[in-house]
This record gives structure tokens, C-alpha cells and sequence, in this order.
């Protein structure tokens, strides 16, 4: 064979295979004198190299060398190639296929006396076997093929049976991983790897490399698993093994996930797919698919990861690969779980946990166990989840697998308390088998549950002592997320530590623990945000090298523009019930893949591993006015508390109301703004009674926030005399960012009567806008799109200009997406007035409506309006739904994200007249001394002269910059 030359025979089979039939390919073989037994060999050695790195060419050149081998003089090269085809059928996940061609590749090679040969075909059966979950099956037949080779070679076998046994070793490792028997898949790695150094054969040590990589991520091992990984990663790149090297990459973002890097993960796993998307490599990126579902678990980006579960498990049903089927089940069960759908969850759960019984997978069913514990506790079962708890510690029982083993008891603790004499045993075994593991998700969930105990048995010290370090340990690892989506769900089931440790700093009368609390609960609030305005976190995407994920993005948005135009009713036809449900279900599917789709983007940028510090209450009381109080509420659990600061002095409200409460009389105040959709002449005809009925709503939370607070406030900065308002500005928290505060009504007055309120979803963020310069040039641009139900958005947008001196409008037609874009980086002031969309399931879907299509809070947060004055003149831009670390995703986030450093935004459906009114006032007053804050105060008392109704002149709020 050595007339042969690779690259030649590469450029022939690249021929060959362009040519449509067998006589031409013939005629083409015979031409280059390759139609001969020396030639077929070449070209199946060719094949054969060609399932590594590209499965379907090599099938289709394996299909032409079995069609050709009789003319060529070369029988024994038929089974070869069969065999070379079933072993791509088996990658491509065809493996009824692939074991029809096996059987009939041992049969051919048995009828032709080539021993070695049958003999081989156990290791592509093994493989198979493994794939479709028949593990005792895959043992037996590696025990068959080392009987055979030891009656057939002897105890000098030859080279070729040297490397069957290898390969027959190292499938046995694989198996036995994927039944948790790690000692014995590492024995099998050890005889593999002997045989293959002595044969030297460097791209087989890199599969072993990698196979041991896995049982090391098994063993919670991690970093002596990523080097495995990267070093095969290393072999296979070199060697030009596109898929090897792909599969080598999906592990090394398993590696990279297990010990907390989630960009880098998510990195390997962009890197994988594009190594793998042009391969007839079905099962492989189907495995891709479900490893990156495991990353969105980590991340709490649940409905992604559901998403991707889902399709996974579809796609290992389909393909009959049980175990990654049962993976799957199971990361659907979880991201149910995290979601509060129990029971779709139990239906997930069930599943997994008899798939992993079946093929006796012990550590995995422990695991599905522990998951089926937490749904029980969340149901209120408390001794069905001990029960289920239980059973997982007895399955893993003294098993060298210490993840597992951590998990189950930290579960186990999670379900004792607060018994701590009960839980504190399994704390402790959790933390004696942590100690000789570096992952640090495991170490912050340790700390923050031991801290927990420790609270419970007095020992406040080293309780405050282990929840500072569990949030240290959580926000170093959130440092690592390269893009705001990341940042913003990494804390979503996180929130508890940090409520854990203001409580246990709020001592009566311990000025230095209030001031150490506050800065605590900082800590837990938007701090996505203030990575945006502190500039350490991407905010946009880069699609400029991928343009087929940029023209599918197109495409999807262009999609979701129609939908949102037809919820809206502003197609000529308006929807029915029945097709709004529909629309409903189509944005919802619609919004998901282009959520994933940005993370998809987002995982090739870079982390810079830096975190915006919150920033001290000294620090924040130097940026503020003097004269201004600064009132932070915070929830510790079901208690609502207040902070309030001012003249460097800061107090404490504790137990001001209940969360539930506060929720219940939330609804209640929706309610009463519904009922001005009841159409003109019920409005008319019952104003005063509507205005009574809101009062009452108004005043019931006044009395749960706003009453216990009076004294606090009246000590720290008393009421100014002459009636001038006070100046407060509020910081909300969870449920209560859908409160107006300066609608609060006293019984007599409303807040607003004497107070000047502002808001921010943080302290630090109220600081960083304050003091961020607002832009000095550039002219006022002012968009408006009208329709027939906000008719008078136009007369808005030109009394708006009149107070805008030299201001750019674009009214209609003009404003659209493009003309924003290309605007918002020169302007100063931007005024929106237009409809609004809050999309309270998606609320970084809530959009705006220009002409030409919907901008999302998504893509706002990627203009540039560094220091800019924003007004989103719509209905409930300043809505939002409060997710972990409490931030607030939404269009006000998303346009303070774009730099924007005061914006006006409304709390629910505002009346178009009115809100014209107010603008024109508002900007009026804003030409005279009176900043943003003071100006929509007098604005909107001029307005309730008019219309007293809270429903006309309250929605609007001052958010930053005041």
C-alpha cells in the first residue's frame, strides 16, 4: 500500500463519491489503478479515519468500497466496510441499524476466516449497547471478545489483537461509569491505556484521557477532570478530529460547569457545536443539547433549560439512548421543581428515577431521589421527603461517590431543621466530605446551611461568620458571567443567604449592625444592574461572526413583531378568545428561542471575572442631597422591613407587614385600575365612588409600608415648614415595586402632598445616577406612533417639543427602529410616546411600539443613552418582575442598563389624554429651576386637580436621577 499516497486518495474519494454511479466509479478506480485489494484497503483506511471527523463522508465511501470490493479482487474487504458503515449508523443514532450491520459484518468475517476480524465487531457492539442502556448485555460482550482473543492469539497476541482488546477495555470503562462502578472504570482506562502507549498510539490515549476525564467529573473531581479533558481536547485538535475533538469540548464544559465557570462552559459548548454542526453525528449533538440544558439549570434560566430538556428528552426517546433520556427526565423535573409545577414535575421524575433503576445507575437514581425529597417538602409532605431523603443515603451509603453523598446529606439536613441536634450530624459528614473537593457551589451551600444551624444554636459569630463567606463564594462565582442576562438569574435561588445574614445583624440598638445589615441587603439587590452602570458586564451581544444566528434572530423578531401587533389589536381583525390564547402560546415559544438564542451569542463572549461593588452607605450618603431621606425597604421572608437614612444616621423598621398581605392588597389596587376599562359612561357616572374605593385600597397600604415609619422619619429629618415637601427617596423590594408609594393615602392626604418621591431599584444605583453628568449635547428626540385607541400621542409628541427647543420628532412612519438607534447615541433627551406591552411571564419582552416593529427591553438595554433624560410615554413601562437578587427585569431596567440616568416610566394602563396633559406640564416646569422629582410632583397635583382619580395623575414615577 505504500504506492498510495493520503492525500491523493483523499482527493480520489472526493471524486468518487461526485461521481453518480457504480460503473463510473469503477472506470475512475481503474483509470488511477486503485481498482485492486491494495486501493479498496486504502480507501476503508480511509473511511475509517473519516468517522472521527466527518461520519457521513466516511459511511458514503465505506457504502462505495463494499459496492466495488468484487471487482476489485478484495472479499475480505466487504465486512470492513459494513462494519465502518454500521459504526457511523451508530454515531448518527441509528442503532437497529448499526446492529443489523454488525451482526452482518461478524458473519461475513466468521465465513471468511478472519477471526480478528468478528472479533473486532465487539467493541461497535459494546458501544451500542452502552448508547442504548443494555449494560449487562455491553459486559458480556467484552467478556466474549477477551475469551476469543485469548483462544485465538494466545499469550503473545499479536498488534492487531493488542488493539481490540484495548478497545474492548476501554468500552468496559465506559460502561461500568455509567452504572457508577468508578474503581472498575478506572482499571478498565488503566489496561486500555497500557496496551495503547505500547502501540503507540497517541490519538487513542487522548480517548482514554477523555473517558477518564468523565469518571473523574463522576468522582467530583473537577479539575483533575478539566485537565484530562483539555489535554484529549489537545490531541484531537491536533490530529484534525472534528468530532472527537467536539465531544472532548462538550466534557471540558461539563468540567467547567461542575466547578462554577458557567461563561467558560457555556464557551465549550458554543465551540462544540460548531465543531460538530456540519457532522452526521446525531447523538453527539443531541447529547449537546442536553449539556447545555444542565448550564440554564445552573444559571436558574429555567424556562431555557426546560426548553432544551424537553427536546433532548424527545430526541434520546426517538433515538432509544436511555440513559441521557433518564438525564434529562431528570434536569425536566428540576427546572419544574424550581418553577412550582409539581406536578408536571413528579411526571418527569418518575421516569428518571425507574430508567436509572433499570441500569442499575445507583449514584444518578440517589440523585432523582433527592429532587423527588424536594418536591415532597415543597408539597408540605415533610416525612415523605425524609422518607425519599433516606432512602437516596442508603443507596449511596459508604460509595466513593462524594457528591452525591454531600448532596443527600445536605438535604437530609435541609429537612431536619429546625431540629439541629438531628441535622447537625449530616452537616457535618457533608462537610468532612467536601473538604477534599474544590467546588465552590458545593462549598457556599455548606456554609450557608452550617451558618443557618449555628444562628439556631446562638453561636452568632461564627453564624455571621460562614453566611459572609457563603455570599462572598456566590457573588465570586457570579463574577464570572460574562453577560447581564447571567448575572441577572444566577442569584434567583439565592436570595435566602443573604436574608439570613440581615437578620441575624439586626440587633435592637446595634447602630453598627443596622449600618452592616443595609449593606447586606445592598448586596442582594440589582446588582445585574449595577454591574451594567458600573460597566463590567456586556449588555450587547456580538453577532457580527455568526450571521446565520443573526438572520435567524431577524427572523424570529420579525415573527414576534406580527404577534405582538395582533395581541395588541392593531391588525385589521380582532383576535377572538380562543386565537389570543393561541398568540399567547406562539410569543411564549417565540421569546424562548430567542432567549436561547442570545445565550447561544452570549457564550462566546468573554468573562472578565469583575463584579461591581455595592457601594457603602457612607458612600452613598456623600453622593445624595443633604436634605433628601432615603428610605430601603427589604423582605426576610414573610417580613417586610425598612431602612431609613438620613443626616448619616440610619434606622430600623422591622415587621412593618407581611409580604402575603402586601401581595393581596397589590391585586386589590389592580382591580380598581381594571375597572376604567368598563368603557366612558360607567366611569362618568361613578368617578367618585371609583375614587373612594381606591382610597381605601391606598390607605390599607399606607398603613402596612408607610404608617410604623412616621416616627422614624419625623426623628431623622422632620417635615420642612411653609409646606415645602419633603424629599424621599424610596428603594422597594420584591411585591412592592408594584406600589405607587406617593399614592399612599393617609386618610386625609396622599404621599405625594408632602412628599417629593423618587425611586431606584437600589441605594447604589440611586448614587450612581445622581451622580453620573447628565449629557450636555445634543438636541431632544421625540418619537410617537398614534392609532385609533391612543389618538392623542401626536398632539402629545408636539406639545412636548414646544418645551424642547430645536428637538428632532419623528412622528408616525418616521419613528422607527433605525431612526432610534441611529438617534439615541446623540441625543439628550428621548421621549417615547407610543404603546407599551408588559409581558408580566417575559418581562424582558415587554416592548414598545414603533412603526416598523416592537423594541424589547432585551434590545434597549443596548443602546447607548449614557447620561440621558428618558420618558417611556406608554402604558406600564415601569412594571417589572422581581427575580433573584431582586432585580427588576423590565424596560426601566433596561433603559437604566443603556445608561440612562433619569427615567420616567408608568406603573399601569394610563389614560392617553391626561397623560398629554401631564407631559406638556412636566416639561414645562422642567425649563424652569425644579428637577425631574420636583416637576412631575407639581405636574401631577396639577393634574389631580382636574382628574382626583389616582388612576389619572399617579401612574408616573421619577426612577434615578431626581
Amino acid at each position: 500500500m505504500s504506492q498510495f499516497v493520503p492525500e491523493s486518495g483523499l482527493a480520489l474519494a472526493d471524486e468518487l463519491l461526485a461521481l453518480p454511479t457504480p460503473a463510473a466509479r469503477a472506470a475512475r478506480l481503474r483509470a488511477a489503478h486503485w481498482l485492486s485489494p491494495a486501493g479498496i484497503d486504502t480507501l476503508l483506511d480511509l473511511a475509517a479515519q473519516l468517522i472521527r471527523s466527518d461520519p457521513g463522508k466516511g459511511r458514503q465511501l465505506a457504502e462505495c468500497c463494499g459496492a466495488l470490493a468484487a471487482q476489485a479482487g478484495a472479499p475480505a474487504a466487504v465486512p470492513r466496510a459494513i462494519y465502518i458503515g454500521a459504526q457511523a449508523h451508530a454515531l448518527n443514532a441509528e442503532f437497529d441499524t448499526a446492529l443489523e450491520l454488525m451482526e452482518s459484518a461478524r458473519r461475513a468475517y466468521t465465513a471468511l476466516g478472519e477471526t480478528l476480524g468478528a472479533l473486532r465487531t465487539y467493541t461497535g457492539l459494546m458501544s451500542v449497547l452502552i448508547d442504548l442502556g443494555r449494560y449487562p448485555a455491553a459486559l458480556e460482550a467484552g467478556r466474549t471478545a477477551l475469551a476469543g482473543l485469548r483462544q485465538a492469539t494466545g499469550d503473545d497476541p499479536p498488534a492487531a489483537a493488542q488493539l481490540i482488546a484495548a478497545i474492548v477495555h476501554q468500552n468496559l470503562g465506559i460502561c461500568y461509569d455509567q452504572i457508577g462502578r468508578y474503581d472498575a472504570a478506572l482499571h478498565a482506562y488503566n489496561e486500555a491505556e497500557a496496551r495503547y502507549r505500547a502501540l503507540g498510539m497517541a490519538e487513542n490515549l487522548g480517548h482514554i484521557a477523555n473517558n477518564r476525564g468523565v469518571v473523574l467529573l463522576g468522582l467530583g473531581r473537577g479539575g483533575e477532570a478539566l485537565a484530562a479533558f483539555e489535554a484529549a481536547a489537545a490531541i484531537f485538535a491536533s490530529a484534525g478530529l472534528m468530532l472527537s475533538h467536539g465531544q472532548a469540548l462538550v466534557n471540558v464544559g461539563d468540567a467547567q460547569l461542575l466547578l462554577g465557570s458557567y461563561t467558560r462552559a457555556l464557551d465549550a459548548f458554543e465551540r462544540a457545536r460548531r465543531l460538530l454542526e456540519p457532522l452526521d453525528a446525531q447523538a453527539d449533538k443531541h447529547v449537546l443539547v442536553l449539556d447545555t440544558a444542565d448550564a440554564y439549570l445552573a444559571l436558574n434560566l429555567f424556562p431555557e433549560a426546560l426548553a432544551a430538556y424537553r427536546q433532548a428528552e424527545r430526541l434520546f426517546e426517538a433515538a432509544a439512548m436511555p440513559h441521557e433520556r433518564a438525564r434529562a427526565l431528570w434536569g425536566m423535573g428540576a427546572a419544574l421543581v424550581a418553577q412550582a409545577h409539581y406536578d408536571a414535575a413528579a411526571l418527569a421524575l418518575a421516569p428518571a428515577a425507574q430508567l436509572f433503576a433499570a441500569a442499575d445507575n445507583a449514584p444518578l437514581l440517589s440523585s432523582v431521589l433527592l429532587e423527588q425529597a424536594g418536591l415532597q417538602a415543597a408539597r408540605g409532605d415533610t416525612q415523605a421527603a425524609l422518607a425519599t431523603a433516606q432512602r437516596s443515603l442508603t443507596l449511596v451509603g459508604d460509595h466513593d461517590w462524594p457528591v452525591q453523598r454531600i448532596y443527600t446529606h445536605m438535604r437530609m439536613a435541609d429537612l431536619l431543621l429546625p431540629d439541629v441536634a438531628a441535622a447537625e450530624p449530616h452537616m457535618d459528614a457533608a462537610l468532612r466530605l467536601a473538604s477534599h473537593l474544590s467546588l465552590p457551589h458545593l462549598h457556599y451551600r455548606l456554609n450557608q446551611r452550617l451558618g443557618r444551624v449555628r444562628m439556631l444554636q446562638g453561636r452568632r459569630a461564627e453564624a455571621r461568620a460562614l453566611l459572609t463567606s457563603a455570599i462572598d463564594q456566590i457573588e465570586q462565582l457570579r463574577g464570572t458571567l460574562a453577560h447581564e442576562a447571567m448575572r441577572t438569574s444566577f442569584l434567583h435561588d439565592k436570595a435566602t443567604v443573604y436574608e439570613d445574614l440581615v437578620a441575624l445583624l439586626l440587633e435592637p440598638g446595634d447602630t453598627a449592625g443596622i449600618r452592616a445589615a443595609f449593606g447586606i441587603a445592598e448586596r442582594a439587590k440589582s446588582r445585574a444592574l449595577v454591574d451594567m452602570l458600573a460597566g463590567v458586564v456586556e449588555t450587547r451581544l456580538a453577532l457580527a461572526d455568526d450571521d446565520a444566528l443573526a438572520a435567524r434572530l431577524a427572523t424570529l423578531q420579525a415573527d414576534l413583531n406580527a404577534i405582538y401587533n395582533e395581541l395588541l389589536g392593531t391588525t385589521s381583525e380582532p383576535a377572538s378568545s380562543q386565537r389570543r390564547a393561541s398568540l399567547h402560546t406562539s410569543a411564549s415559544e417565540l421569546e424562548l428561542e430567542i432567549s436561547r438564542l442570545r445565550l447561544q451569542a452570549a457564550a462566546a463572549m468573554s468573562a472578565h471575572d469583575l463584579l461591581a461593588a455595592p457601594l457603602q452607605l457612607d458612600q452613598i450618603e456623600a453622593r445624595l442631597p443633604a436634605d433628601l431621606l432615603l428610605l430601603a425597604y427589604h423582605c426576610i421572608g414573610d417580613e417586610i422591613i425598612a431602612f431609613v437614612c438620613a443626616g448619616g444616621r440610619v434606622l430600623v423598621a422591622r415587621a412593618l407587614g407581611s409580604v402575603g398581605t402586601t401581595q393581596r392588597l397589590i391585586q386589590r389596587l389592580g382591580t380598581q385600575w381594571d375597572r376604567f376599562r368598563a368603557g366612558h359612561a360607567f366611569i362618568e357616572q361613578h368617578i367618585r365612588q371609583l375614587e373612594l374605593s381606591a382610597q381605601r385600597v391606598l390607605q390599607a397600604l399606607y398603613a402596612e409600608l408607610f404608617a410604623p415609619l412616621e416616627p422614624l422619619i419625623a426623628e431623622l429629618l422632620p417635615q420642612p415648614a411653609g409646606g415645602t415637601p419633603l424629599q424621599l427617596a424610596i428603594v422597594r423590594y420584591g411585591p412592592l415595586h408594584q406600589v405607587p408609594m406617593h399614592a399612599l393615602f393617609d386618610g386625609q392626604q396622599y404621599l405625594i402632598d408632602r412628599f417629593e418621591i423618587s425611586y431606584a431599584p437600589s441605594a447604589t444605583v440611586l448614587a450612581l445616577c445622581q451622580g453620573r453628568a447628565p449629557r450636555q449635547s445634543g438636541a431632544a428626540l421625540i418619537m410617537g406612533v398614534a392609532d385609533a385607541s391612543i389618538p392623542e400621542v401626536i398632539g402629545e409628541v408636539h406639545a412636548v417639543a414646544r418645551q424642547l427647543p430645536g428637538a428632532v420628532v419623528r412622528i408616525d412612519e418616521h419613528a422607527t427602529l433605525a431612526a432610534l438607534r441611529e438617534a439615541a447615541p446623540g441625543c439628550a433627551v428621548l421621549h417615547l410616546a407610543c404603546h407599551g406591552l408588559f409581558r408580566v411571564d417575559n418581562p424582558m419582552f415587554s416592548a414598545l411600539k414603533l412603526c416598523d416593529g416592537w423594541l424589547t427591553a432585551a434590545d434597549a438595554i443596548g443602546l447607548d443613552l449614557t447620561g440621558v433624560l428618558v420618558t417611556l410615554s406608554a402604558c406600564e413601562t415601569g412594571r417589572g418582575t422581581s427575580v433573584g437578587g431582586d432585580e427588576i427585569v423590565g424596560l426601566t431596567r433596561a433603559f437604566l442598563g443603556a445608561g440612562a440616568t433619569t427615567l420616567v416610566v408608568s406603573l399601569w394602563l394610563a389614560q392617553d389624554a391626561t397623560t398629554a396633559q401631564l407631559m406638556a406640564t412636566w416639561y414645562e416646569l422642567l425649563r424652569g429651576p425644579a428637577g425631574p422629582a420636583a416637576a412631575l410632583r407639581a405636574a401631577q397635583l396639577r393634574l389631580r386637580a382636574a382628574y382626583p382619580h389616582p388612576y389619572y395623575w399617579a401612574p408616573f414615577m421619577v426612577v434615578g436621577k431626581r
